[in-house]
């Protein structure tokens, strides 16, 4: 079972991550979608689009949400040492 956190807007850590949720944690890290793909490994900022948009979204996988949320909770400060390497960490985790 996930924990069952509450986040920053009473969001359960474990809910799965809107669009709207994605797009607040990225605009607050002050990251173009091209900037957040780079860091995640996408060749284009399209995918980061698709997570975004509003009409018929595709979903945030789990990993890349906790990523998302703990980047969130550490105001950025981890993005240094933020690359895929750990993407694929965070993956295997679950």
């Amino acid at each position: 079972m996930g924990r069952e956190q509450r986040g920053p807007g009473n969001v359960q850590e474990t809910d799965p991550m809107t669009g709207n949720e994605f797009r607040q944690i990225r605009q607050g890290l002050l990251l173009t979608q091209k900037e957040l793909a780079h860091l995640l490994g996408y060749r284009h900022k399209v995918r980061i689009s698709e997570y975004e948009r509003a009409t018929n979204p595709i979903p945030v996988p789990d990993h890349i949400a906790s990523a998302m949320r703990q980047l969130r909770d550490s105001q950025g400060k981890v993005a240094v040492v933020w690359p895929r390497r750990v993407i694929r960490d965070w993956s295997h985790a679950a």
